[in-house]
């Protein structure tokens, strides 16, 4: 019986014990891929070739069994208190996830507060992170709790910046904030259910590039490397939830690189973790799992050229200099997102022309602090 390419799911399950396969349901699917996702499975083969009397070869024997998994996925939120549906594959790309906060605040002395920072209440003592440089005339500081609970009408203290401010309110929950993970990143087991066959892929992490374009939902291409567990015959499944929430296009968005409004139509964040198989010599694939043991975020985006006292591309180029980069789009509570970078670096800046505009075509890296680090990013899931 021939197969549909378009009939299939995308199944993703969280390991309890790395690189040994979860039984799969329909609680893990849900994921709405975004064009057909492609399992790619790639044994090393062995040519048995020993020199004798001929030249006839003796055929391959199968070794270490990696697989791949590459999909695509628009994101979107699942409303007001629930983290999206993608989160777990954002977990086995590094990353993090934290409730977030937020309380009105006043004037902002000696400040900004800064991305990462302690702040310690100076009347409950409870403490926080702050989540986005929050400068004089923000009324809303963003941040993630570690102790206590801040109180209404108390100076809170940034223990980095020297900033203060009173506050003005009670803390409230704000959606989730999800950055980057250095360490003990989980696992998935992974499936792709295709119109009656079932690939199955084990001890899977990956990376995911972000693709935001003019008019479009923000786009992630997901890339996951594993073991290969299996292919048998196995009916799609049933019952799958897959929310009604329609992703938020990028209209009506904000954009800004060190506090400039930039005119761009597209913009691409690629983590670019690196992915390395554990060996493990006592496994029948020959591999545990995968793991990220680094990772190089960067990206690209094609702005408008400005002049050189709006924003000066070149000079912050060869000057190193570092900025904030601030994207946000989105209009419906539980079901926007906002990208932020506390500091990205010019690392080319090319002359280029659309339909007679002239184009700032601009690669950057995305850096962070020396300590504690994991502070290149944030997406902040509103």
């Amino acid at each position: 019986m021939s197969k549909l390419s378009r009939i299939r799911q995308l199944v993703a399950r969280p390991e309890a014990q790395e690189g040994v396969a979860e039984s799969l349901n329909s609680n893990d699917a849900g994921f709405l891929v975004d064009y057909v996702p492609k399992v790619s499975f790639e044994p090393e083969m062995y040519q048995r070739d020993p020199v004798r009397e001929s030249l006839t070869k003796l055929g391959k024997v199968t070794g270490k069994r990696p697989a791949g998994f590459d999909f695509n996925i628009k994101l979107r939120g699942w409303g007001v208190g629930f983290m999206p549906r993608e989160t777990p594959l954002l977990l086995a790309c590094g990353h993090q996830v934290n409730t977030l906060k937020k309380i009105s605040i006043g004037a902002v002395t000696v400040g900004p507060f800064k991305h990462g920072e302690t702040i310690i209440g100076a009347t409950s003592g409870a403490t926080g992170r702050v989540v986005i440089d929050t400068p004089n005339g923000t009324t809303t500081l963003y941040y993630a709790a570690i102790s206590g609970v801040i109180e209404d009408n108390e100076t809170i203290n940034g223990q980095t910046s020297g900033a203060s401010a009173l506050t003005a309110s009670v803390p409230s929950n704000a959606g989730y904030e999800i950055r980057p993970l250095s360490r003990n990143a989980p696992s998935l087991t992974m499936a792709s259910y295709e119109d009656g066959v079932r690939k199955l892929l084990r001890g899977c992490r990956g990376s995911v590039k972000f693709n935001m374009k003019l008019g479009q939902p923000v786009a992630m291409d997901f890339k996951f490397m594993g073991v290969e567990a299996g292919v048998i015959d196995a009916a799609v499944l049933s019952g799958v939830d897959y929310g009604t929430t329609v992703e938020p296009v990028v209209l009506g968005a904000s954009f800004s690189v060190d506090g400039v409004s930039l005119n761009v139509g597209s913009i691409d964040i690629d983590v670019a973790n690196k992915l390395s198989p554990r060996d493990k010599i006592d496994d029948p694939s020959g591999i545990l799992s995968y793991m990220i043991t680094d990772r190089s975020p960067a990206g690209n985006m094609d702005p408008e050229m400005r002049s050189v006292a709006e924003h000066d591309f070149h000079g912050k180029w060869f000057n190193n200099v570092k900025m904030p980069f601030d994207f946000s789009y989105g209009t419906a509570e539980g079901n926007k997102f906002r990208f932020y970078c506390p500091t990205i670096q010019y690392t080319k800046v090319e002359d280029a022309d659309k339909e007679g505009i002239q184009i700032a075509q601009a690669a950057f890296d995305l850096t962070g602090s020396f300590s504690p680090g994991d502070d290149e990013y944030c997406i902040l899931c509103l």
